[in-house]
Order: C-alpha cells, then sequence, then structure tokens
C-alpha cells in the first residue's frame, strides 16, 4: 500500500475512534461535525468549563500544544509530522494530535476528551480491554474488533478534564507499506507511560 494509502486508513480509525467515542457522550458532550457544522453540548460539557470561558473545549487537554517536541523526540516520534487535521472533521469535545514514528512503522495519535474510561469500555467497537495502571492513574488497554492480526492497539488513561472526569487515548496504528516490526500494544503503554508527566495534574 502506498504511503498516501496508509495515511487515509490512519486517519480513517483515528475518526472512527473519535466518531464512536462520540456516541458515548449521551449527556456529556456534542459529537464531531463536518469542519464549521454546527454541534451539541451538553450539561457535563459546560460544567468542564472553566469559570467565565464560553468554549465548551476550552477545558479539555490538549495533546498538540502540551506534548513538547523534545518529549516527542525522546520517546522515539518524529515530531516534526505533527497532525491535528483529522480529515476535515471539526471533533467537538475533543482535542485530537498525532505524529508518525522514528521507527516509521507505526504512527501515534493522542485524544483527549471527557469520555471516561467506564464509557469507553461499555462500547463493543473495542474489545481485549485490560485493567491497568498508568503512572498511578486508572488505564485500559484495548484492540479494535476486527483487527485479526492485531496491527493496532491503544491506551486509555483517566485523567481531569477541568472539573469533569475524562481520558486521554494513545492509539498506536501500523503502516501497513511497512508492516508490523513490533508489538503495538507494548508502543501504546510505553508512549502513555513516558508522556504521562504531561498530562492534567489531579483525578482518582
Amino acid at each position: 500500500m502506498t504511503s498516501r494509502g496508509n495515511k487515509l486508513r490512519g486517519i480513517a480509525l483515528v475518526v472512527g475512534v473519535v466518531l464512536v467515542l462520540a456516541g458515548c457522550q449521551k449527556t456529556t458532550g456534542g459529537s464531531p461535525t463536518a469542519s464549521g457544522g454546527p454541534s451539541s453540548t451538553g450539561a457535563s460539557s459546560a460544567s468542564a468549563t472553566p469559570s467565565g470561558s464560553k468554549d465548551p473545549d476550552a477545558a479539555i487537554w490538549d495533546p498538540c500544544t502540551a506534548l513538547p517536541d523534545d518529549a516527542l523526540r525522546t520517546d522515539g516520534l518524529n515530531a516534526d509530522t505533527k497532525d491535528k487535521d483529522v480529515a476535515g472533521v471539526d471533533p467537538t469535545g475533543w482535542k485530537v494530535c498525532g505524529w508518525r514514528s522514528s521507527a516509521r512503522w507505526y504512527d501515534l495519535s493522542v485524544m483527549s476528551s471527557i469520555v471516561t474510561l467506564q464509557q469507553f469500555q461499555q462500547r463493543t467497537d473495542f474489545e481485549g480491554f485490560t485493567q491497568l495502571t498508568v503512572a498511578d492513574r486508572p488505564a485500559l488497554r484495548y484492540t479494535n474488533v476486527g483487527d485479526d492480526k492485531r496491527l493496532d492497539c491503544g491506551v486509555a488513561v483517566e485523567v481531569p478534564q477541568g472539573t469533569a472526569k475524562g481520558s486521554v487515548l494513545f492509539a498506536v496504528t501500523t503502516r501497513l507499506s511497512v508492516g508490523r516490526l513490533g508489538e503495538p500494544c507494548d508502543e501504546a503503554l510505553r508512549h502513555a507511560t513516558d508522556l504521562a508527566k504531561f498530562l492534567p495534574k489531579g483525578g482518582s
């Protein structure tokens, strides 16, 4: 598969996760909409907004600005490949960013929202949920239903998002043009652990 095909596949997976998890937010936020389109915002999303702010997403931790380039490079990611454009979709209630690994066989997407681990675990689109602890925080490892070759894997870490509880997902996507040269779940957990010090402070 061409590099363009790999990128489109990776974007599709990220958008799929964002759209699927938006379904968890029955009362906690809006769903992603076409860029510039309308979106809805629930009560819990509003409660996460800092006092005086009219932006419901203002309290959501942003991986694109919070993760330093030097830390990304040290962790085996190509900081120059940062991409916050998710196929023209405006994921209201989410902050999303991605990088290509220096090893070049996978991409890492970091997705931040007010979806809780409990809500996340209720989804039927994911499987293989394993409870973990990442830097003293509750976390879940998961795989995608239908991914029989286990090309992709993610780790969701509980974080505070303003006054609400939420999560940050570290999702590894194998680049098909290269193939799996390691264990995606190991890489997802490694990145989550190494970059946890930049996550919002507090929580359980």
